[in-house]
């Protein structure tokens, strides 16, 4: 007596079972995968213009070309200077003084004109690379990165007060301010330090990414769906890191200090700063959108097909 066949029910089941796990699986991997790619936008972003030098230079640099930023910043900073100077001044003598006033409102008109000045824009630029490397421990630069933002002002002062003396005769005494202003309890140096600690993970974890990705499309047995799962949950990855990065701006910028120059330059370079990232998010929600989209389609369309083909004829 021959041995009877295992029930085709059996079979089935057992098929089923393996169905479910691979798709459990390449959903899991699929998920992480997304979870990586979403922090690894910002990881790559902060690689080339937060810790390089150079990037850092080349986004916040466009300040140097920006009129209305340089002419505020050049009006509150003489207007700092011009304060003091003439509170050290002051008469009392009302005929005095009034010259006084019109010898620092032409001194203010001077710097302002200074802005559009290529030398003065060659000066930010270096003040730019100068406040990177008071921050920022990487080649070039501190040690270690200090408790509270530094800002070295020093090349771009000097270039004011210079013109100011060439041109009105007057030294306001910018050049003899420290250059080097710190913001006290803007804690950035934490911040920065495990930046560049998690840069240094950009290469190994996109490669990680990379074999999750393969894996999760190899594991599944319902490729479109995996890829949905790997579009959308990127996605929505990059919408939380997003509201991460929001909320840390607003906690670094909400402790600038009462000093006008600092809170004015820190606010615009802020703004430069999450404008350059967000413009790499948008480009990776487009992409991991499509992607979400494609494989969302597809699903729809080769579940729709299994259900056809299943069909029984008459």
């Amino acid at each position: 007596m021959s041995p009877s066949a295992p029930p085709a029910s059996g079979h089935r089941s057992r098929r089923r079972a393996v169905t479910v796990l691979r798709t459990g699986l390449g959903t899991v991997l699929g998920l992480a995968t997304a979870s990586l790619v979403a922090l690894l936008v910002p990881l790559h972003w902060a690689e080339d213009t937060v810790v390089s030098r150079d990037g850092f230079t080349r986004v916040v640099g466009t300040l140097a070309e920006d009129r209305s930023f340089q002419e505020e910043l050049a009006r509150t900073a003489v207007g700092q200077a011009t304060d003091r100077f003439l509170g050290e001044r002051a008469t009392g003598v009302p005929f005095l003084d009034r010259a006084l006033e019109g010898l620092t409102r032409r001194a203010t008109d001077i710097a302002v004109d200074l802005t559009s000045d290529p030398a003065y824009q060659r000066a930010w630029t270096q003040s730019l690379a100068r406040t990177h490397a008071a921050n920022v421990p990487v080649e070039g630069g501190v040690d270690e990165a200090p408790r509270d933002l530094v800002l070295d002002l020093g090349p771009m002062l000097r270039e004011v007060d210079a013109a100011l003396e060439r041109t009105a005769g007057v030294d306001v005494g910018l050049a003899e301010r420290d250059s080097t202003l710190t913001v006290p309890g803007s804690r950035t140096g934490p911040l920065i330090e495990n930046a560049v600690r998690l840069t240094d993970l950009a290469v190994p974890l996109t490669w990680a990414a990379g074999v999750l990705g393969v894996l999760a499309l190899l594991v599944t047995r319902h490729r479109f769906a995996t890829l949905a799962v790997l579009g959308l949950g990127t996605l929505a990855g990059l919408g939380g890191v997003w509201l991460l990065v929001e909320h840390g701006v607003e906690r670094a910028t909400g402790v600038l200090g009462a000093d006008p120059v600092v809170r004015l330059t820190v606010d615009r370079v802020a703004v430069l700063l999450t404008g350059s990232l967000g413009e790499q998010m948008v480009t990776a929600a487009w992409a991991a959108g499509i992607t979400g989209v494609v494989g969302l389609v597809g699903a729809i369309l080769v579940s729709g097909g299994s259900r056809r083909g299943r069909r029984p004829t008459t």
